[in-house]
């Protein structure tokens, strides 16, 4: 008998909603990866100076993302999710009228904290709006509001900032988010566990019980390394400008077409991966650790060539490659932990693995690019994509040894 992918009969409007907060998250998040230059001048910032925007921005994020993991398992996913989106919109609202760079700092920081809900809370919710078997074409679906934020915060906010200034990519930037929030009041909050009839209620003092799992503590240090790679490609324009004598407006739309011509990619591979790779415990964390290495090879190259033609391609291949795997990050969170206990993996992989490392990458390459110059600096992106998978490879190596992932949550390797 064909059992519906969904108990909700309005769990694609959700989806849809959930979706486009994402794109909205992203998009005020890496903003400033399209303002690099303009902003140097403005404040007469050095590269540690710009890349400590992003990181103090995510840093605000790590010491929110428990918080709002509490916050959601008191009050509802749904209440704080709406009240993270109006606090990042506004903060990214007031990124365009502040008038020192001390100031543009704590919006930024806001900024962190309201992205903090989003990325704390979506994964659960969506995890609860589908059946198991659908979860990593779902997460796929999910993580390319990645490639869509960053696009459009390229390719508008380089076109904003040429045509009307700076001030003017946040002030847009800051809209939409307010929209969607409003939106998202009518939906229904699932049950937690709801997309497989968990009837545990969420633990408020037993989240820490998620790092008796060795399979989710290893995915947590390679999304570290992982991210921390990620977290450096808010330079690209920048290192395309310099190495290249690249104009920003150019840079930033290159980058842009890189993600939105790649989008496909992370679909067919949550379809794949799902298709051929569920029934074998080992299957995800192998796939990830494949795409990694390959993606190390590649912008090694891209930092390294003389040749702008050779580098764009490299960057283009390697954005490619990890985003084939890029819904299976997300997919092991979820599937790594029984599902009470949700909530707080993903909050702890948003603390421990994208926020440590959206917080020390952008400003290390900051240090280094003002030492050693950006194209050196960048070379950290390749070694970090290669500790992630050799991390991975360790996971898989692991899960040969254990119970397959069930498609019931609560079934997992201790």
């Amino acid at each position: 008998m064909n059992h519906p992918a969904s108990r909700d009969p309005n769990a694609h409007l959700s989806l849809a909603l959930l979706f486009g907060l994402g794109v909205v998250c992203v998009l005020d998040s890496m903003i400033v990866s399209a303002l690099i230059t303009p902003l140097k001048a403005h404040f007469g910032a050095s590269d540690e100076e710009i890349g400590r925007l992003s990181s103090a921005a995510t840093l605000a994020a790590l010491l929110a993302a428990p918080v709002m993991g509490l916050l959601a398992n008191r009050f509802g996913r749904k209440a704080v999710l709406i009240g993270g989106a109006v606090l990042w919109s506004a903060a990214s609202l007031a990124s365009g009228l502040v008038s020192g760079f001390v100031a543009l700092l704590l919006c930024r920081m806001l900024t962190g904290i309201g992205d903090a809900a989003y990325s704390g809370v979506a994964p659960s919710w969506l995890a609860d709006l589908y059946r198991p078997r659908w979860r990593n074409l779902l997460f796929s679906l999910y993580m390319l509001r990645n490639k869509l934020g960053s696009a459009a915060a390229l390719g508008l906010g380089g076109w904003l900032a040429a045509e009307h200034g700076w001030r003017s990519a946040f002030l847009v930037a800051g809209v939409p988010g307010l929209l969607l929030a409003l939106l998202l009041l009518s939906q229904r909050e699932p049950r937690l566990g709801a997309s497989e009839q968990v009837t545990t209620p969420p633990p408020l003092r037993k989240g820490l019980e998620v790092f008796r799992y060795p399979g989710y503590c290893l995915h947590l240090l390679a999304l570290l390394f992982f991210y921390t790679a990620m977290s450096t490609q808010m330079w690209i324009p920048a290192f395309l400008y310099r190495s290249f004598a690249l104009d920003n407006q150019q840079a930033s739309a290159f980058l842009a077409q890189v993600l939105i011509f790649t989008l496909p990619v992370g679909l067919i591979g949550g379809y794949l991966s799902s298709l051929w790779l569920r029934r074998h415990a080992w299957g995800f964390p192998a796939f990830i650790a494949s795409t990694s290495l390959i993606a190390a090879g590649l912008f090694l190259q891209a930092y390294s060539t003389p040749s702008l033609t050779v580098c764009k391609l490299a960057i283009a291949a390697g954005t490619a490659t990890f985003g084939f795997s890029a819904g299976t990050l997300t997919t092991l969170v979820v599937e790594s932990v029984p599902a009470h206990l949700r909530t707080s993996a993903v909050s702890f992989s948003v603390m421990l693995g994208i926020g440590v490392a959206g917080m020390l990458g952008p400003e290390l390459i900051g240090r280094l690019s003002d030492a050693f110059g950006l194209h050196n600096a960048l070379r950290v992106a390749p070694a970090c994509y290669l500790l992630a998978a050799l991390t991975w490879l360790a996971m898989t190596l692991y899960l040969l040894r254990t119970a397959p992932l069930s498609n019931s949550t609560d079934e997992v390797p201790a």
